[in-house]
């Protein structure tokens, strides 16, 4: 029956909203992805109280980084290291820890069913293809998973599935955590064999991991994060302790992967509204900083609310910034896309799997049941049903609301490598990218 559905998705009203890479050592990376400001190299390099020495801000424009010198008593300036105001990180936590245990007859109603099974496709297709390449290049090792940003435990099935040996689970929300150990125990007495587990209540963005895993020496394959790297780009220090937290113990050839919130398509919709908001429905964003002097590069905090999921500040994730800070942790990237050619990157090579999880709504809505949304934001399937009924042909259309599209499309998906190293003279490692090794020719 899936060979016979037509899945038919919104286009994009929204500009600049195609992009999807594969970076390689076969294939590197565009420039636009890897190269950067050469001053704002300078601007990355903190002291050893792990605080930034510049005070320069950035203004995203397009894909493009336009570095302004800012006074120093800017109040983008990014905090210390020292990380003394713990307000925001009380709030997410708080937030997660109070969100509503719901079970799957009230999921079946939520108005954003359909896009949180497409987020759990995402993750599931990210997580299948990474450990595939693991298992690509040492077939029958057990495999070694940080699963970072864990909160509740929602990917606990896709690593059975996956048969990794071993996931450590951690999270700033010490509620989540503990309903993560709840759901394992649960999945453990119903499949009987299982992955091992630890779980960890941490603050990712401010505490050392490694000091608390039962095995401090452990080497990931696979570090996960999905839908929580942002939180961590509150200040430069946290950012630092993110990426030292998903590296430490990520082996070389080993990958990092996750989805976030697209900086450059929040600014593309921001820029279409008076008052620095948008939203529909389902979910609405509000910029929490004035954008008319500038993106700070750390503290671009938003208002995101959607629809019971989400309702707490985050922060925007300039993307070239974070692969320059990523490279100094040893990571390559690899592969980015957003949903939107996420989708079409992998939607044939998992079809199946598409509708098995429920992505998509049926189109007409079938007897005795309504649309999740209105008919006007289902005019795209509308005009393919029509033109569908002229030739006469008569297959089923899976779709998504206009609605829960624009929600999908906020996000996007990215993968890292990580490089093997070399130590320099104070004991530190030295990582050499291959596009370093592209300018050193």
């Amino acid at each position: 029956m899936c060979e016979n559905i037509k899945m038919i998705l919104p286009s994009s009203q929204h500009p600049g909203s195609s992009f999807s890479t594969h970076c390689s050592r076969e294939g590197p990376a565009p420039r636009r992805l890897c190269s950067y400001k050469d001053t704002l190299s300078q601007n990355l390099k903190s002291d050893e109280n792990g605080e930034s020495k510049s005070n320069d801000t950035e203004h995203l424009e397009g894909n493009k980084l336009l570095v302004k010198r800012r006074n120093c008593q800017d109040e983008f300036a990014p905090p210390s290291k020292s990380f003394k105001n713990d307000e925001h990180s009380t709030v997410v936590a708080a937030h997660y820890n109070h969100l509503e245990e719901k079970g799957l007859k009230e999921r079946f109603k939520s108005p954003i069913f359909y896009v949180r099974n497409f987020n759990n496709w995402v993750k599931s297709v990210l997580i299948q293809e990474y450990t595939d390449k693991v298992r690509e290049k040492d077939y029958g090792k057990p495999i070694m998973v940080l699963d970072i940003c864990c909160g509740k435990g929602g990917d606990l099935s896709k690593w059975q599935k996956a048969r990794v040996e071993k996931v450590i689970f951690a999270d700033i929300a010490d509620v989540s955590v503990q309903q993560c150990k709840i759901r394992y125990d649960d999945l453990h007495k119903r499949c009987g064999r299982l992955y091992s587990a630890e779980f960890i209540a941490a603050d990712c963005t401010k505490e050392t991991l490694r000091d608390k895993y039962s095995d401090p020496s452990i080497n990931f394959d696979l570090v996960s994060c999905q839908f929580g790297l942002h939180y961590s780009f509150e200040s430069l220090g946290q950012a630092r302790r993110m990426l030292t937290n998903i590296t430490e113990c990520l082996r070389p050839g080993g990958y990092f992967f996750g989805t976030i919130p697209d900086a450059y398509e929040i600014i593309s919709r921001t820029k279409k509204s008076a008052d620095g908001s948008f939203g529909n429905r389902i979910y609405n964003i509000k910029l929490l900083f004035d954008s008319k002097t500038g993106y700070p590069l750390f503290g671009a905090k938003y208002d995101f609310h959607l629809e019971g999921v989400v309702d707490c500040p985050e922060f925007l994730v300039n993307f070239e910034l974070f692969v320059k800070l990523a490279a100094e942790y040893g990571l390559e990237l690899v592969y980015k896309a957003r949903f939107s050619d996420f989708f079409k990157d992998h939607s044939d090579n998992y079809k199946q799997l598409l509708h098995r999880i429920i992505c998509f709504e049926s189109y007409p809505a079938p007897p005795g049941k309504e649309l999740i949304g209105d008919e006007a934001e289902y005019e795209h399937a509308k005009q393919f049903w029509e033109n569908m009924e002229k030739k006469n042909e008569h297959d089923h259309i899976g779709t998504m609301s206009m609605c829960e599209w624009e929600v999908a499309t906020i996000y996007m998906a990215f993968a890292f490598k990580k490089q093997k190293s070399t130590w320099d003279s104070n004991g530190k490692p030295v990582y050499k990218l291959p596009q370093d090794e592209e300018k050193a020719e």
